[in-house]
């Protein structure tokens, strides 16, 4: 009978924890309501760093890098290809929207140790952007931790110069 009480009030707990965080996510939808929708690329660009493979690590807040941005799939991890083309970076994720960075709105691109809750040796490529009022960091980690540096280059290169 004790086996049986315990086992009740762990699943119990269990659902309980489950339901505030879902509350919490929900509730985090509501504050984000605001952001737009990113912007679809006009698909005519010239392709100038083909595809480099990673994990798309997720989208926060510039100034607050534990604030993960949820709404339009922003914030969803998932293996990904990062694409500099002359219109801006494309990062075509597997089984969720591309998330597309116009080159007028990018502000800075860095490579950095953190974003949202991570941290890693090697790096990964952070692209603080504008989308909205708001301003967002997008970080991508590639396979290839050397290719960080030169897709920083590459994005840089390209840039309006008002934003270099």
């Amino acid at each position: 009978m004790d086996r049986i009480l315990l086992t009740l009030g762990t699943l119990l707990f269990a659902a309980v924890f489950y339901a505030l965080m879902l509350k919490g996510w929900r509730g985090r939808l509501r504050r984000q309501a605001d952001v737009p929708r990113p912007p679809v690329a006009a698909g005519d660009a010239r392709v100038l760093v083909a595809g480099t493979a990673g994990l798309f690590v997720g989208t926060t807040s510039a100034d607050d890098w534990l604030d993960r941005i949820a709404v339009h799939h922003l914030s969803d991890r998932a293996t990904a290809e990062l694409v500099v083309a002359d219109d801006g970076v494309h990062v075509v994720r597997d089984d969720l929207p591309v998330v597309f960075v116009p080159l007028a709105s990018i502000v800075a691109v860095s490579v950095e140790q953190a974003l949202a809750g991570k941290v890693v040796s090697g790096g990964m490529l952070v692209i603080t952007w504008r989308l909205g009022e708001r301003t967002l960091a997008s970080a991508f980690r590639a396979d290839d931790h050397s290719a960080h540096a030169r897709l920083r280059d590459a994005i840089t290169a390209v840039l309006p110069v008002e934003a270099t």
